[in-house]
């Protein structure tokens, strides 16, 4: 599994919710000991995704931002207006030579590559949904990357020949969610990547905290080759469910070496609960589940999982009802039920009607040996570290914005120092703490 994540992503530039869609971060920070450095902004970025010493950006309106990140601050480096969909974050991708460039979502679904100070508008074959990110792929392990997109139909695309002729390599009916999040990662352990997407989209629950009253009725695997793209294995959800979800979140929760699939699962009659479901001979199969709401129309915002108390096993880690009580829990399976083990009111890691569902992470970011979970308080406009401790949830730092938050919430060596970082922005402007 590493041999292929080191591949498939960009280790230490790559987004939030990459490959896999796990929110969980390896490596260390030294916060509360940082240095914060925040730049006003005239515009609400929406999305942000790390470079080497650079942030590039997308805001509300759909514009496309650089900014440097130096000894003396931060610095825009580069501005293209309302060139992209405000709903498709951008992507670093490698396009060979040890150069990296930024792909993005236009609003009108051609392909947008930014590299060597210039953007290019391409018109691979295909029109992508403006509501979703592609996701870059070193499909060959030559460092180029390849691009695996959801399509306006609902398929997905296989883009190769960045940058010089880029091109639709194959194309695959699976009846996507049109703002459907990729998560990539290795399930049966057979060394070849795996795409998981949710799909089968309907109207049974006509909920809309994620965007639109769509949900998925189930979720897709799909394998992907140089060249092509085949459906291995589909799992429906019952009728009188849904999976209220975008991001499908790959955990593996037992320690075998395979990954199994998170999501919020959202009864009709009794709200969400947490699902996993595990590859076995073949196919999808439930694995654990934990308790429903017992109310309709209650979401849970899954996060990620991690070992937080150090006892070796992995707690799930969600935030129960984010726009009410905002409730950080931590699960752990117990045979065929997830129990929860621990908990803490007073959160909110998701906006309403909004398709960021990366503005928490789990990282190591005190450098105590045991990883935060990192999200916003309640009132949204400051960041908390929560470390598990003795059955509770424990603040080890906190970080007051200047504003509500805006943007995905990115955990990165952002200065080649061997020591995550964190970027974020809000209503005001952008923010990035240095470790030191």
């Amino acid at each position: 599994m590493k041999r292929f994540l080191a591949q498939a992503g960009l280790v230490l530039f790559l987004a939030s919710a990459g490959e896999g869609a796990d929110r969980v971060h390896a490596g260390k920070g030294s916060f509360p000991d940082w240095r914060a450095l925040t730049l006003p902004t005239e515009a609400t970025l929406a999305w942000i995704v790390p470079l080497p010493s650079r942030l590039a950006a997308i805001d509300r309106e759909g514009s496309f931002w650089l900014f440097e990140i130096g000894a003396a601050g931060l610095r825009v480096v580069g501005h293209y207006g309302e060139v992209g969909s405000p709903d498709a974050p951008p992507v670093a991708v490698r396009l060979g030579g040890g150069e990296i460039g930024v792909a993005f979502t236009g609003r009108d679904g051609r392909l947008l590559l930014w590299r060597d100070g210039s953007l290019r508008a391409l018109d691979v074959g295909a029109p992508l949904s403006p509501l979703t990110a592609p996701v870059p792929l070193d499909l060959s392990g030559r460092g180029t990357d390849d691009l695996l997109a959801v399509a306006k139909d609902g398929g997905l695309l296989l883009i190769g020949g960045l940058p010089a002729a880029p091109r639709v390599l194959a194309h695959l009916e699976v009846h996507a969610l049109p703002d459907a999040r990729l998560a990539v990662g290795d399930l049966d352990g057979d060394g070849v990547p795996e795409a998981v997407v949710l799909t089968d989209p309907t109207a049974r629950y006509p909920h809309g905290i994620l965007g639109d009253r769509i949900e998925a009725g189930g979720v897709t695997v799909v394998e992907a080759r140089p060249f092509g793209l085949a459906v291995k294995g589909r799992y429906a959800v019952p009728v009188r469910a849904v999976f209220e979800d975008l991001t499908p979140v790959l955990a593996d929760l037992d320690g075998d070496g395979r990954l199994e699939v998170l999501l919020a699962k959202s009864y009709v009659d009794k709200g969400a609960a947490v699902t996993a479901l595990a590859w076995d001979q073949g196919r999808l199969v439930p694995l654990a589940e934990g308790p429903a709401f017992g109310l309709r129309h209650r979401w849970t915002h899954i996060l990620g999982a991690a070992d937080l108390d150090g006892d070796g096993a992995r707690e799930i880690l969600t935030v129960d009802t984010p726009h009410i009580a905002g409730v950080l829990t931590a699960y752990h399976r117990k045979g065929a039920t997830l129990v929860a083990e621990a908990r803490a009111a007073g959160f909110s890691s998701h906006a309403a009607g909004s398709r960021n569902q990366d503005q928490a992470a789990v990282a190591d970011l005190n450098g105590n040996g045991r990883p935060e979970v990192i999200l916003p308080r309640q009132s949204r406009d400051s960041l908390m570290g929560l470390e598990l401790a003795g059955g509770q949830f424990a603040e080890r730092w906190a970080y007051r914005l200047r504003g509500t938050i805006a943007s995905n919430l990115i955990i990165a060596d952002l200065n080649g120092d061997g020591l995550l970082d964190l970027a974020v922005a809000d209503a005001q402007g952008l923010h990035v703490l240095l470790s030191r």
